[in-house]
Parts: structure tokens; sequence; C-alpha cells
């Protein structure tokens, strides 16, 4: 048993002879399926630890972990004298060894080591969620895998595409010959980051054993996303605001369909709104460029920015016209990528992700940039540009169902003095410029450098391209945003890799 003691971070650093003192201090207990280890708000008068078979953790009746062997229940309560926390419930038959409130205080006289070591526990738990979801992704997922018999002959590729997709070793435990092989289950996820236990539909006990629970009732369609959704390494891609920089979104995109990246989920704002829609209609990169460069045209530039007295656009109808075209006159239910429009409702001055009816009125929303466009009526909303409260929306594919997730943030501190290589062209643009509505848009762009760059580091990879001079719309300077995207992109490249592998095959040659 004290290989089972050794892998607690409360018994970390004792050696074998103060494990077995340990163990010899323990009194081995059995609970069967569905009985209580301890319950929500009673006195703690004894921790376990958990040898064989796992137990979930509920709060106030609603399940909130799950423990497995080597874990600690109920050290906490017994240190701070407060009541327990949760209840504990045995899943199935599993064994334990307890330690009474007495024998504690001992092992901790005899061990100062265990107090260190339970200090640093609840340091850390108190520091951020974040530390726990460390601790789970190191340990394994067992993931339930149940299989009908249609569904049987595609398990192979599905295993295959799931092996493809992580970073880390897939284990494979096939119990729907016995249930025997789950007794080996704690030992696979120490040594793996996923563990697929296929069963046959009905089998409770392992759909209790697992963390989350996969139906295969049909060959798949799309066996690689499978893949990805079993290795929890769905790609979520967050497009950030920005104006002409938005050609930098281009280039991280080409990056990533390069390197053979499939992205399931994509969100945008203001100019990433546009490029996300694209993407989410089925364009790559290639075809996301040549729309950009036929749309963004200096007449239709200076159509869309063309000014009032009051030194505001009157382009509202050039841009709905751009719009349009480009989407399609598309819906969100004819996408093939889930896609999240990022804007902000003036009503309720909050975020207002649209995900549904026609894409141009979502992107005229997304873009409606105050002192330019005035704000969209939609369904007793006043919506404006994402820029405003949301200007890279990370949250928004976490939300949707990302499990990696890529930003791309074009508003930023990091800047280059000058373009490398050659000076750029002088702008095509032929119309009047205001310098009030300039400087306007450049306060707001100010206004938004740290909200930018806290939203896009919330994401798993954040990549921020490094401009030279330019403003919001210079589209002029389409190729020097494009490599700054691209570079970026290249640079940030391995972080992505170790948390997901590509899974499509990649067709080089293309220009």
């Amino acid at each position: 048993m004290t290989d089972v003691l050794s892998r607690n971070p409360l018994f970390e650093g004792l050696d074998p002879s103060a494990l077995r003192d340990l163990e010899e201090a323990m009194r081995r207990k059995e609970f069967g399926a569905g009985h209580v280890l301890c319950r929500q708000g009673e006195s703690a008068e004894s921790l376990f630890v958990i040898v064989d078979g796992f137990a979930r953790v509920l709060v106030d009746d609603r399940p909130v972990a799950r423990l497995r062997r080597g874990d600690v229940v109920g050290e906490m309560s017994l240190v701070t004298g407060e009541p327990r926390s949760a209840t504990v419930i045995a899943a199935v038959p599993t064994t334990t060894l307890e330690l009474s409130r007495y024998g504690v205080a001992a092992v901790i006289a005899d061990q100062p080591k265990i107090l260190e070591n339970l200090t640093r526990i609840l340091s850390d738990r108190l520091a951020a969620t974040t530390a726990r979801v460390a601790d789970t992704r190191a340990r394994g997922e067992a993931v339930a895998l149940v299989v009908t018999e249609e569904a049987a002959p595609a398990l192979p590729d599905v295993i295959a595409a799931t092996e493809a997709a992580g970073p880390r070793p897939v284990a494979i435990l096939d119990v729907r010959e016995s249930l025997d092989a789950l007794e080996t289950l704690d030992d696979l996820l120490a040594r793996n980051g996923t563990v697929l236990v296929v069963a046959s539909p009905g089998t409770q006990a392992v759909e209790e054993a697992a963390d989350r629970v996969v139906t295969l009732d049909a060959p798949p369609e799309d066996v690689a996303w499978v893949g990805r959704h079993l290795s929890r390494t769905k790609l979520g891609l967050a497009l950030g605001a920005g104006g002409a920089k938005g050609y930098a979104h281009v280039g991280a995109l080409r990056v990533l369909e390069d390197a053979g990246y499939t992205v399931d989920y994509v969100a945008g704002s203001s100019i990433g709104a546009m490029v996300g829609a694209w993407l989410a209609l089925g364009r790559d990169s290639h075809e996301i460029e040549a729309t950009m460069r036929e749309a963004f045209t200096a007449d239709t530039i200076d159509e869309i920015f063309k000014l009032s007295l009051t030194g505001g656009s009157t382009g509202l109808e050039a841009m709905t016209s751009l719009l349009r075209e480009t989407t399609d006159d598309k819906t969100f239910d004819d996408l093939l990528i889930p896609f999240t429009a990022m804007t902000v409702d003036l009503n309720a001055q909050a975020p207002s992700p649209v995900t549904e009816g026609p894409l141009w009125e979502a992107l005229l929303a997304a873009t409606a940039l105050a002192g330019m466009f005035p704000p969209q009526e939609q369904a007793g909303k006043r919506l404006v540009d994402g820029l405003a409260l949301v200007p890279v929306p990370t949250d928004a594919v976490a939300e949707a169902g990302a499990d990696v997730t890529v930003a791309v943030n074009i508003i930023s501190r990091q800047t280059l003095d000058a373009w490398p290589g050659e000076v750029p062209a002088a702008e095509p643009t032929r119309g009047p410029r205001s310098r009030m509505l300039d400087t306007l848009l450049e306060v707001m762009d100010v206004a938004q450098l740290d909200s930018s760059e806290r939203h896009a580091a919330r994401a798993d990879v954040p990549i921020t391209p490094r401009f030279g001079p330019g403003s919001w719309r210079d589209f002029h300077l389409a190729d020097l945003f494009f490599e700054a995207g691209r570079q970026a992109a290249e640079e940030q490249l391995p972080a992505l890799q170790a948390l997901a592998k590509p899974t499509k095959e990649v067709t080089h040659g293309r220009s």
C-alpha cells in the first residue's frame, strides 16, 4: 500500500520507512457502491486514502469531482476544524485506508513534512483553479466510449484519430467482454493523457468510473473531429478587432493551415468577425485573402469612409453591400464551422454574442464602430462593435466547445519603429480623411490596449503580431500586416503543438 500513499502530495517526501509506519497506523475500510465515506456538514473524525475503486464528490448534492486511487478524503476538515465541505460517495466498491483525528495528530507530530505538504496544498487550492486543472490534466482523463454494434466497425479508425490528435499518450481499455480490466484504470491514468474505456451500451459501472461518457452509435462522418473530441484537442480561434490589420488574421490562419490544423470553432470582433465568418463559410486562407483584396479596394474604402458634415461616415450602404456580397447572403445555419460574432449591446451595457440570423446583419453590428456607423437595432438591442468591451473574444470559442484556444490580438503595444525591408508604397486612397475621426479611433485603440492583451492572454496560445507604422484604415499595407501575422503565428506554433497535434493532411505547393 505504500506505493498508493506515496502518490498523494500530502505524503510527498516521506521515505519508505515513514510510509510503512503511516500504513500501520491506518485501518483498512471497505465501502460498497453507493455507500457514504463522509457527509457534507458533519464533523470530521478521520481522513481516508483511496486504495482501490473511486468515489464521487458532491456539494449540495451536485457532483463536482471524482477521487481515485491515491487521493485523500477529508484532510482539510481535520486541520481547520470546520464541518465537512462535501459529501463523498463510493461510485463502485471502494477500498480505503482510514486514519483517525488522533492518528493524524500523532503522524504530523512524528512527520512534520506532512504539515508542510498540507500547508502547500491549501495554498495551491486557494491560489487558482488553474492549478487544479493542470493537476487533472497531468493525471489523464478516463473517457467511457460506449460503442454500439452498428458503430463497432469504425472503432479502429476512431482510436487512431484519437491517438493522432493528442500530444500525450492514449491507452485503450476494452471492457466489453469483462469488467475485470477496470482494475487497471488508475495505473493507466497515471501514464497516459487519455484512457478510452471501450464499453457496450448499458454498462453503468464503466460510466460511473469515467470522467465523461461519449456514445458512438453509428460510424461517424468526421472521424478526425471525433478524435479531437475524445482527446480534448478541438481547436477554437478568436480573432480580434483592428481594421486593416485584420490581414494579420489571414497570415496566422495560413500558418495553421500549412501546419495541418483544423479550426473547430471561431469567434471574432470587428474585422475579426468578418474573417471568422468567411472561415466558417468554408473558405481557406487563400480564399479569404482574395475576398479581402477584392472587397477593400481604394474605391470601396473611400465609399465606406465617406464623411458627413459632422465628421462621421456615410458609407453604411456601401458597408452593407460589401457584407452581403462577401457572405453570399448566407445565414448562421449555412455555416460549416460554429461561429460567434461579438458585439456589445448598449442597452444592457454588456457583451452580446450573435450566433443566429443573416450573417451580414451580425457583421454589420459587429463592425458598427462608434464615430463611424450607428448602432444596429436587433431584437430590442442596440448593437455596436465588440471592440468596446471584448476586442478579442477568447471566451466565446471556449464557451462554444473548444478545448484548445488560439487568440490573435492585433491591438498591441508590441510595435516596430519601422517595417522591415523596403518602405511601403504611399497610400492609394483618394478620399478626404477626417483628422477628428482618425484621432477618435486612434484613442479607442489605445484605450483597448489593456483589454485586448487581457482577453488574448486567456487563450492557451495567444498570438500577437508586431506591426510597424500603420493604422486601422491602412488597407494598402495588406502585405505587411499579413506577414506580421504569419511570423507571429510561426513563433507560437511550438506552443500549439504541445497541446494538440494537426489532424489533416497538408497539400503543399499552393501559392
